[in-house]
């Protein structure tokens, strides 16, 4: 991804960030059905609650949504993401849920930042390989085993390609997204299958343990192999 395109990104990250939960309970869809979102929230909630130990890195953190749900199974938790705004609301939830003394912010890129090897028991990675160019695949889940200590697991929770998304969405490329006070942004996105992410862990080492395929939404848990 250019520069021009990640910093529009961050900026909209930072924009949406006040709003951004609102998809979650069906509002303002890409999917014209909001309980196809309700419901499949309710499914990946029941996921990320048994998933968890140790340390873990949240990468792409945001306003911190799935934190209620996987938070009691860490001892620690180290939250990052590029966009200010979002990382102040995921701060709030903290707060609101009384963990701050086991939460760590990072406000700074993943690929930027200087990690220390074998650190992380597991990572929780949310909508953040969608808007990850082919181009950046290997450098983001070489960085990912990296941090990995051996057989750690990781979480993947990102948008589907099924085909009520192909009625509304192209499935890789540059989009608009409009915010609720009409405010525009063009960002970079592409959704999956549970085919092409089980390639992706095969590719880069993870096994495949668990997935979850929704219309909208899906689930991918990996265990980094030797």
């Amino acid at each position: 991804m250019d520069h021009g395109l990640e910093q529009e990104l961050i900026a909209y990250y930072d924009a949406r960030a006040r709003e951004y939960d609102e998809v979650y309970s069906g509002k303002n869809p890409a999917i014209a059905e909001p309980e196809l979102y309700i419901k499949e929230v309710k499914e990946i909630a029941h996921i990320v609650s048994e998933f968890g130990s140790g340390h873990v890195v949240d990468i792409g953190c945001g306003t911190g949504f799935w934190l209620p749900y996987y938070a009691n199974n860490a001892s620690s938790i180290t939250l990052i993401d590029e966009s200010e705004i979002m990382l102040k609301v995921c701060e709030q939830r903290v707060r609101v849920l009384g963990i701050a003394d086991k939460c760590e912010f990072q406000n700074e890129s993943f690929y930027t930042k200087k990690w220390e090897r074998d650190r992380f028991d597991s990572a929780l990675i949310g909508f953040f390989v969608s808007h990850i160019s082919q181009e950046m695949e290997e450098r983001f889940f070489t960085t990912l085993r990296n941090i990995l200590r051996p057989h750690a697991r990781a979480l993947l929770i990102d948008s589907a390609w099924s085909e009520k998304r192909k009625l509304q969405r192209a499935k890789e490329g540059i989009q608009e997204r409009i915010l609720n006070n009409g405010r525009t942004f063009k960002i970079y996105k592409r959704y999956f299958t549970l085919q092409e992410i089980e390639g992706l862990y095969n590719k880069y080492n993870f096994n495949m343990v668990s997935s979850y395929m929704g219309t909208v939404f899906l689930t991918a848990s990996g265990e980094k192999s030797e």
